[in-house]
């Protein structure tokens, strides 16, 4: 898809992931190494694969690449320093991509950074792990992928803007911000009159209510899922017949309305104790019960069950086999596309360059010169925010696909939002309102999820419905769409018929699974999708159950993937004319994020698991308990002269000493030292002091403190948006900025059916009679 275009890759192994996913795309993707190269190691295996690798050993011969170059990626990694704007100045058409950990200004600009405080100071440290414990981590660095992954769709997002001005310009991407998109909904409590979410192992607490996810099974650790409403009311409903047919459930019990058990829960007619005993059964069941077990009879009854994976499960996966995921490199399976494109298949990458493998090549065609200039749109479509006059069809819901168009919406799409109040999106009953209102108007997830999109409530049944969403396809340029595989097409509505209608349309179809494979009608959310992709294994404690990171981490991890396979495929478009359908997994995209353990896993036969706060290199490293009531601070040691500090500022001296070997070997006596040192101390005034001496710490922040943190309120990343009901509802913004392009939302996640006139009559063209046609059919709600 992205042939045409040349990417420098300048940075290390933290962001090697952003160059990775634009050469899946087909970018021409060079590595620039300093003397001697990279390190490697597993990272390097991963990410680096497909590229082509140049030794630059000083910022003159980067310019001189950066001349014949569309896109550069800077981590300031290189051994020097390298003036991005003089590579503009000298190629007008170079975007350039900075992705730092705070963003390049604010009063955090120069704070010491790592993985463990960049999730501290993000909202999602707080409300992950056990509530007697302290927040605990995702084993595996996270924060600089999701940082790389922001960077490859901000760099595409440019290059969009680039076809409408002819320019390139320079992003500034804050991986703090990055991080804070993984703690929706609970970022957004504090401003919502919330209470802040609390952390909860293998489940999530509604006020006095409990709601258990996990349960140990006869091999391994299940999720099954509780929960109530018109759509999950029925599958518990069906699970807890599976285990009446055993003997683990009583007919009373099945029986309940399960549909409508939170209401009557509110009203008092229903009681906790239900709830509580139904969870004592399933955890009884499931210990007679294999996950293959569980498995088979979910997938044939599609109860809300998933498996929680190992890493060696993911890689054992037989869904991923039967969707051929898998690149076979020098004998290890890596994770392969992240995307399945009809017309424009995405290759397997070959194996990872030697250091300086094609700098002679690369110097010789540096003298290129500039790359040929886009054709501009016609000045009627130049516009400050670089996608306007795209054109989205959105039939999404609940999270993953919604956030990828809420990013288009964001940056000057026509998002019109196509839903049902026969089957209301989850996040309007779910996942936090305003003021503790349980009103569907009132969700601050669905607010913030569908910021900038208009909204018109259809009644699919209805064949007159569907006609509505024909035309709507007729005029999009792009239709996403995330109903069980199948549904679609049973409507009329699959890509094969909406091609027919618009040959140019860029369909895409997300869900758990993807659309193939003897997994494809696996039925569940976010949280489970991490769970088979692998994160719930490896957060945790490791004398204890897994906890797994909070809420759905793969609703919020997939979206930056389908934005860059559509914007790429838009790009296709441009210059082809082609349109194609993009058959998205959510999982598929989240276990890239888990590669480099993948492949050490099979390179030494070590599974990575949970394992607390620990780290493989940085020692101390954990959180430790602050004055207060649940109040904790993330401290992560680099080097001797970090711990020099730290512990002279305890007034340690005599253990300031310690190397690496001898702190880890001393590694539990000493965290004990620092915690009797931290409970004594105001958690934010500590991490300021701690980071005045060069000591990479982070209060771990909840949605509250997140509101107050002055470097995110610098970065506008809480923006306020008006809203017929709400009045202003708080939006999390995206976490880069474009320097030639506008940023911000206009308005919050709409009402029912809020815009339908303005969309049947202004988009559509339909006259008074038609509309008052649709009416009388009942095709609108």
């Amino acid at each position: 898809m992205l042939g045409p275009y040349r990417v420098l890759d300048l940075t290390d192994e933290r962001c090697w992931f952003a160059g990775n996913l634009l050469a899946q795309l087909g970018a021409d993707v060079v590595l620039v190494e300093p003397p001697g190269g990279w390190p490697r190691g597993y990272a390097h295996d991963a990410y680096n694969r497909g590229k082509r690798s140049v030794v630059a050993a000083d910022a003159d011969e980067v310019a001189d690449l950066a001349a014949g170059a569309d896109i550069v990626l800077h981590n300031d990694a290189t051994p020097f320093v390298l003036d991005l704007g003089a590579l503009r100045e000298a190629n007008e058409q170079l975007i350039t991509v900075h992705i730092t950990p705070w963003g390049e200004t604010g009063p955090k600009a120069d704070w010491k950074a790592t993985d463990l405080t960049l999730f501290a100071s993000s909202g999602q440290l707080a409300v992950t792990g056990d509530s007697d414990r302290p927040p605990v981590r995702i084993s595996i660095a996270q924060a600089w992928l999701h940082a790389s992954a922001q960077a490859a769709v901000a760099a595409l997002v440019a290059l969009e803007h680039r076809a409408r001005s002819g320019r390139g310009q320079h992003v500034d991407l804050s991986t703090q911000q990055a991080v804070c998109e993984t703690a929706l909904s609970a970022i957004l409590y504090a401003p919502a009159g919330l209470e802040e979410v609390q952390r909860e192992a293998g489940g999530v607490r509604f006020g006095a209510l409990m709601l258990r996810t996990i349960y140990p099974c006869k091999d391994g650790y299940m999720i099954v899922t509780v929960a109530f409403g018109p759509m999950i009311g029925p599958m518990v409903r069906r699970f807890l017949a599976w285990m009446n047919e055993e003997g683990f459930c009583d007919d009373e019990t099945l029986n309940k309305d399960w549909v409508n058990f939170a209401l009557q829960l509110q009203s008092g007619e229903e009681t906790i104790d239900v709830i509580e005993g139904v969870m004592a059964d399933i955890a009884r069941f499931c210990l007679t019960k294999t996950k293959a077990e569980m498995i088979e009879r979910g997938l044939r009854e599609s109860l809300l069950v998933c498996p929680v994976n190992t890493l060696q499960d993911v890689l054992d996966s037989p869904q991923l086999a039967a969707r051929e995921f898998w690149d076979d490199v020098d004998g290890i399976q890596l994770p392969g596309r992240f995307v399945l494109a009809d017309r424009t298949p995405l290759q397997p990458l070959g194996p990872p360059p030697e250091a300086g493998a094609h700098t002679e090549e690369l110097r010789a065609d540096s003298g290129a010169g500039l790359p040929s200039p886009p054709e501009p749109l016609p000045d009627g479509a130049r516009s400050d925010k670089p996608l306007a006059g795209l054109k989205v069809a959105d039939l999404a819901w609940v999270a993953a696909a919604p956030l990828a168009t809420k990013i288009l919406a964001h940056w000057g799409a026509t998002v019109v939002r196509v839903e049902t109040q026969n089957r209301p999106c989850l996040l309007r009953g779910a996942l936090g309102h305003r003021d503790d209102v349980a009103d569907q108007e009132n969700a601050i997830a669905w607010h913030s999820a569908n910021a900038n999109k208009m909204t018109i409530s259809l009644d699919l049944s209805k064949p007159e419905a569907r006609e509505v969403v024909r035309d709507l396809v007729a005029w999009a340029d792009v239709a996403i769409e995330s109903f069980t595989p199948g549904t679609m097409a049973a409507w009329g509505l699959g890509y094969d018929d909406l091609r027919q209608i618009n040959a140019g349309l860029i369909m895409v179809s997300s869900c758990v699974m993807g659309q193939s494979g003897p997994h494809r009608d696996f039925a569940g959310f976010g949280n489970m999708a991490a769970s088979v992709a692998g994160f719930f294994d490896i957060t945790g404690w490791d004398d204890r159950g897994p906890a797994g990171p909070y809420l759905a981490y793969t609703d919020y991890c997939s979206p930056r993937f389908t934005v860059c396979a559509l914007l790429a495929a838009l790009d296709h478009r441009r210059r082809t004319g082609e349109g194609q359908h993009l058959d998205f997994s959510q999982m598929e995209a989240a276990v890239h994020l888990l590669a480099p353990a993948i492949a050490e896993m099979q390179a030494t036969g070590m599974r990575r698991t949970r394992r607390g706060n620990a780290d493989d290199h940085m020692v101390p490293h954990g959180v430790y308990p602050a004055a207060g009531d649940d109040q904790w601070i993330a401290i992560a040691i680099e080097d001797d002269d970090q711990w020099q500090s730290l512990a002279i500022e305890m007034r340690r001296e005599d253990l300031a000493d310690l190397d690496q070997s001898a702190r880890r070997t001393r590694q539990d006596e000493l965290d004990e030292i620092i915690s009797a040192f931290t409970a004594r101390q105001n958690g934010s005034g500590l991490m300021h002091r701690l980071q005045a001496h060069g000591v990479p710490a982070h209060y771990v922040q909840n949605s509250g403190a997140c509101i107050d943190d002055p470097q995110l309120a610098h970065r506008g990343h809480f923006q306020w948006a008006p809203h017929q009901y709400a009045r202003r509802a708080v939006i999390d913004a995206v976490p880069y900025t474009l320097s030639e392009a506008h940023s911000g939302f206009d308005w919050a996640g709409p009402t029912y059916g809020e815009h339908t006139f303005e969309i049947l009559g202004d988009i559509l063209g339909y006259d008074a009679d038609r509309i008052a046609e649709l009416a009388v059919a009942e095709a609108l709600e």
